[in-house]
């Protein structure tokens, strides 16, 4: 998996890049920009089209297969991947129109191209169009790849653009499953496109707007392996450029959090010859073993309070925390599965058990 940035005129790019953020998307109109960028030591991942500017009135211009032709010369110059933003497009009739008219080019190509969900936008109301549900983009992939004659054609889930429909983003993830390639990451309270950092908005008391815990819970366990695009020009063009590497190392902590509490989560547990241990016997407990009891059960549970000592959670054996000590070291593999962790992780680390913390929100 990659991280990368959308790109936004005054961006500090010096700063974005020392945050770890190198690879950024850029629009096909904004290429002038892309030396800058490569100067500064980064490197163009993407490049987006919108696919409004293929049209006229709902009609495709006559250049449009030309235009897309080019865009496709700039991808393959970068070794980029192209994104079509499908915003304000109603019918997907003029995408395939393109594809048709191109295919050639695209067989030929290692160009990837990435269909975005989109919406119509009528005096400020959201409306769907062909390319906002996953199984319609799912359909569209389908029928562009047998156009082309090559799996050439994913899907782009924009997060935000989902949120303005109403969309149950995590249905999403799971209808498109491996064909999404690319997430671009935004958040908005449902009320406009404000392309805005992730866990801005929150609703009555602190309610995340937009569940991302489950959204990255849900894309690891269908194998997402592509790329989280922060998509947040809307911060980024509002904020003074000063603070641009402080916002990026902020976005760049997401992503590794994401990635080490959550899709690591199976490749630890997978550990060969650990004994599982959990540290807690509670709800959290019960989500682990709900999400991943059959794989991979549990030796033994243990808990502070010696009132359930020696008893059985859900068949599994309750213990003193001592008993972590009996398991020879190389053998242990411990998850605190109780949210009191900063607590927990000091007893361990006093007893000097390494352990790692079951985060159950990533699975609710």
């Amino acid at each position: 998996m990659k991280s990368g940035i959308k790109y936004v005129d005054g961006m500090d790019l010096h700063g974005v890049i020392k945050a770890g953020l190198e690879d950024f998307e850029l629009d096909y109109t904004g290429c002038k920009s892309a030396d800058m960028i490569l100067e500064n030591g980064g490197n163009i991942d993407g490049i987006a089209i919108s696919l409004c500017d293929f049209t006229d009135k709902g009609f495709l211009k006559e250049n449009a297969s030309q235009i897309f032709k080019d865009a496709m010369s700039v991808a393959d110059r970068y070794n980029a991947y192209i994104v079509i933003d499908t915003e304000n497009v109603k019918k997907a009739s003029v995408l395939e129109q393109i594809i048709d008219e191109c295919v050639n080019e695209i067989a030929a190509s290692d160009v990837n191209v990435f269909i975005e969900n989109g919406y119509t936008n009528d005096n400020g109301r959201f409306y769907h169009n062909d390319y906002s549900e996953g199984s319609r983009l799912v359909e569209l992939t389908d029928k562009l790849n047998l156009l082309a004659g090559c799996d050439k054609f994913g899907i782009c889930i924009n997060v935000g653009h989902a949120n303005l429909l109403g969309i149950n983003v995590r249905d999403m993830v799971r209808v498109c499953g491996k064909k999404t390639g690319i997430m671009h990451i935004n958040d908005n309270d449902g009320k406009g496109d404000y392309h805005q950092m992730p866990y801005t908005f929150t609703t009555g008391r602190g309610l995340l707007s937009t569940d991302w815990g489950n959204i990255i819970g849900d894309l690891s366990r269908t194998g997402f392996d592509g790329r989280f695009v922060f998509n947040v020009e809307g911060t980024f063009k509002r904020t003074p450029a000063k603070l641009h590497k402080s916002m990026a190392e902020l976005l760049e902590a997401m992503y590794e959090e994401w990635i080490e509490s959550c899709f690591k989560t199976e490749e630890y547990l997978a550990a060969d010859g650990k004994k599982i241990i959990l540290f807690g016997a509670g709800r959290m407990a019960l989500n682990y073993m709900q999400n991943w009891g059959d794989k991979y059960p549990p030796a033994f549970l243990v808990d502070n309070n010696s009132e359930i000592q020696g008893q059985e959670r859900w068949g599994i054996p309750v213990k003193s925390p001592d008993e972590i000590l009996n398991v020879p070291e190389s053998e242990r593999n411990v998850w605190i599965c109780n949210m009191y962790y900063d607590a927990i992780g000091a007893q361990l680390d006093s007893m000097g058990v390494e352990y790692r913390c079951y985060w159950d929100h990533y699975y609710m």
